[in-house]
């Protein structure tokens, strides 16, 4: 089968006029076309999109959180406030795979959504969240967290940490363990995760008001990176949620170890009214992938729907570093080799964005688009 477009986004940049040549899911070759090939298709072809970090199972809270950018704590504690929908969150998985969305790594709290998620069509990664800082209920989380390493579906399903404020010592060393795929933790959202390293701020308060005791712990101060680090945790697998509030040193620490900021902009400006300084990142080297959180803090879970948002805040970044971000940067991020790119062997998923030509054309929000070849499972499942 044939695959052509106005224009293809390609690992090295944009290309016109050339034909991808496709068995299923499979790319067979990519080629300049000839006059025996099939009209070109008015728009641009990029390979399925990757979301890297979202939460599925919150979006039945869509608009129940209005934004009033006080704050990680403050929003946390109004999520608290509502009520946890019980139903699989099928519409919202159907929604993914309709924009486009070839893969996503997915936290989830029960570590139950691949099925929902490979029914939609997608692939990727589960991360079953682990918290809970009171010591006489970590150790049967540790058990649990350095159990879990399996396949359900088209997905690969590993534990992960939820934050440095809500996860001990030895419980983020079992969530962030080496394993076939990556980690991921929730870090430097707000500087309250600093405030907390130094044993003030509001997050000892939170936790004494529920009940959790964490004065067994001493606090270390420094960042939310030194922390890390000084426990061995960044690493080029495990993918640091979120990013807004680094220092230059910081940005030094993740470049140094390979590892990944999956920036969440929407969200980011939702809760705490702030972006990740994203051409800082850049310039330190620090490997970026895009992710949406959840529906409870954005519009909607396409990573697409991000770049209006850094293109209009971040005007002198080129705007390939946008598309790289939504596609083979996410796909490397999760460790899938197969997706994010239009390539001979790869089985990214073919995606016509109609009508632009260019990726300065995704600063315009909604573009439609439909596939001309679905993803293949990152685990050689059809989806």
């Amino acid at each position: 089968m044939i695959a052509r477009a106005a224009a293809t986004w390609l690992p090295g940049g944009v290309a016109t006029d050339v034909v991808v040549e496709h068995e299923g899911s499979q790319i067979t070759a990519v080629r300049r076309a000839t006059s025996s090939d099939p009209p070109a298709a008015d728009g641009l072809l990029i390979p399925g999109t990757i979301n890297a970090h979202l939460h599925l199972e919150l979006s039945a809270l869509a608009g129940q959180i209005p934004a009033n950018q006080r704050g990680f704590p403050d929003w946390a504690t109004r999520l608290q406030a509502c009520p946890r929908p019980t139903e699989p969150p099928q519409e919202a998985a159907a929604r993914l795979f309709a924009a486009g969305v070839a893969a996503v790594g997915d936290v989830s709290s029960r570590g139950d959504t691949a099925g929902v998620l490979t029914a939609a069509g997608l692939t990727g990664v589960v991360w079953k969240e682990f918290l809970g800082f009171d010591p006489s209920r970590a150790e049967a989380a540790i058990e649990a967290a350095t159990q879990l390493d399996t396949a359900d579906g088209a997905f690969r399903v590993r534990p992960a940490a939820h934050a440095i404020f809500s996860t001990p010592p030895a419980l983020l060393a079992a969530a962030l363990a080496k394993r076939a795929v990556p980690a991921t933790i929730h870090l430097a959202e707000d500087p309250s995760e600093e405030e907390f390293l130094a044993g003030e701020g509001v997050w000892p308060e939170i936790l004494d008001q529920m009940g959790i005791d964490w004065r067994w712990w001493a606090p270390p101060g420094g960042t939310p990176v030194d922390y890390l680090a000084s426990l061995g945790l960044i690493r080029s697998d495990v993918l640091v949620v979120h990013g807004v509030w680094l220092s230059d040193r910081d940005r030094a620490t993740l470049a140094a170890a390979g590892s990944t900021v999956v920036l969440c902009p929407r969200s980011n400006l939702h809760i705490g009214g702030r972006l990740a300084d994203i051409p800082a990142l850049l310039r330190a080297g620090v490997r970026l992938a895009f992710g949406t959180d959840s529906l409870a803090s954005c519009d909607s879970l396409d990573p697409l729907d991000e770049i209006p948002v850094v293109a209009a805040a971040f005007p002198h970044v080129d705007a390939g570093v946008w598309l790289a971000l939504a596609t083979s940067r996410g796909a490397d991020a999760l460790g899938l080799a197969r997706h994010g790119r239009i390539a001979p062997g790869a089985t990214p998923g073919l995606l016509l964005l109609e009508g632009i030509r260019r990726p300065e054309d995704l600063a315009t929000p909604s573009i439609p688009r439909r596939w001309l070849a679905p993803p293949l499972s990152a685990w050689g499942h059809a989806c």
